[in-house]
Parts: structure tokens; C-alpha cells; sequence
């Protein structure tokens, strides 16, 4: 859209050869984006640095671990239940989180998330739902001010040792940013990446070179953890 209004503006200068070669380089762009070539691929490289989580090898871990459950977004729509009321993205980050918590008897699961709009945090929509599916209460704690994931190593920095066992339960397309944000509050974090948007089947689309709006959204999603990666290594701690 940039390119056809920069094009857009040179044909009204009467620029016409650079008018060209504006709508070529947003051709370019567009085809770039909304191909199955180019956001697959980035994001693989982000996906691929985390394998799943198995439970199983942190079982002779000792002393409490904690599963940080990030936040991702919910609609506070009374009439749903808790579960219902997380967005898409957090409820399969819930169960990715739930999944650990019980295979390790120790674990306490963390929810974190603030509200912009609604009244309710997050963190507590996301602890009413988790409860719902089995999670016991007195083993959930909650961060009802981080707005970020900075924000969410941030707090939970400020509540538990720097030496506990922390799994951080989140996209695979996030866990490289958030991994670096936890380690920056001196945590040894666990990756338990779910969610992957590029999976590896044996039923790949054959039309990768048709345009379409999911490959357009991955994009949008990979270009902001890369320059989410980017604003971190300038951004202070």
C-alpha cells in the first residue's frame, strides 16, 4: 500500500518512470507476502529453535517449577464461560500449559495479562478457565499487570526466585523473543512452544505460489517478532 501511494503521488508529480517502478516494487512486495515461499520459510526459522516440551525429563527436577502461561488476549463476554472468553491463541497456549501441569506434580502455573479494555485481567480470565479444565487453585498464581511479554518476565521476576524452574508456555513463533526477555531477568527458561503455524505434514499445499490472505497474516505475524527482536536489543531492562 506504500508503494502504490508513493507510485500514486509520483504520477500526479508527472514522475512517470518512477511511478513504474513503484507498482513494480509493491508487485514484488505483494507477491512476496502473500505466496507460500517467503513467510513459511521465516517463519520456520523462528519455529524450528524450540522443540515441544517433554514433560517427562523435568520430572527429577527439584523444588517447585513454575509454567508461565503468557497472555495473549480475551473478550470479556459474560455469558461465556472462562474458557470460551480467551481468544483462540490462549486457549491453545492453555492447554499446552495444562498439558505440563499435570505430568509434573510440583508445578504451579502462572497466568499473567492485564486488560486495555475490559475490566478483568487477563490473568485471571485465564486462572477461572484454567481451573475449569482441572487446574487446582491453590496452585495457580497471577500477574494482573504486564502488558508485554517484558513486562510478564518482568513481574514475574519480581515474585518468584531467579533460580526456580521456569517453562514458558507460548507460540513457537514467540518463544525466541521470549526466551531472550527471560533471560534478560536471569531465568534459565524451559521453552514449551505450541501453536505452530507452519507444520510439517506429508499433505503440503501444492499451490504455494497462489496468493492468500494466510500467507499475508503469517507475514504480518513473523515481521513482528523480528522487529520485536529488534526493539529488545535496544529497549532497557
Amino acid at each position: 500500500m506504500l508503494f502504490l501511494l508513493l507510485a500514486l503521488l509520483a504520477a500526479r508529480l508527472k514522475k512517470s518512470r518512477l511511478a513504474k517502478k513503484l507498482v513494480i516494487a509493491a508487485g514484488i512486495v505483494f507477491i512476496l507476502c502473500s505466496t507460500g515461499y517467503l513467510p513459511p520459510f521465516l517463519a520456520k526459522q523462528l519455529e524450528n529453535k524450540y522443540s515441544p516440551l517433554n514433560a517427562s525429563t523435568l520430572k527429577q527436577v527439584h523444588g517447585k517449577i513454575y509454567i508461565h502461561l503468557l497472555g495473549s488476549g480475551y473478550g470479556a463476554d459474560t455469558r461465556l464461560p472462562a474458557t470460551a472468553q480467551l481468544g483462540t491463541t490462549a486457549q491453545v497456549r492453555l492447554i499446552e500449559a495444562i498439558r505440563i501441569y499435570r505430568q509434573l506434580d510440583s508445578s504451579i502455573l502462572v497466568c499473567s495479562g492485564s486488560s486495555v479494555a475490559e475490566t478483568v485481567p487477563q490473568s485471571q480470565v485465564a486462572r477461572k478457565a484454567a481451573i475449569l479444565l482441572g487446574v487446582d487453585s491453590s496452585r495457580i498464581i497471577t500477574l494482573d499487570t504486564p502488558s508485554t511479554t517484558r513486562e510478564e518476565a518482568k513481574a514475574l521476576a519480581e515474585r518468584v526466585e531467579k533460580n526456580a524452574t521456569i517453562i514458558i508456555a507460548t507460540d513457537a513463533l514467540h518463544m525466541p523473543r521470549a526466551i531472550k526477555l527471560f533471560l534478560q531477568q536471569g531465568f534459565h527458561p524451559v521453552a514449551a512452544p505450541t501453536n505452530f503455524k507452519v507444520l510439517q505434514t506429508s499433505n503440503e499445499l501444492s499451490l504455494k505460489w497462489w496468493p492468500s490472505l494466510g500467507n499475508i497474516s503469517l507475514m504480518d505475524m513473523v515481521l513482528h517478532e523480528y522487529l520485536g527482536n529488534l526493539k529488545s536489543k535496544f529497549s532497557p531492562l
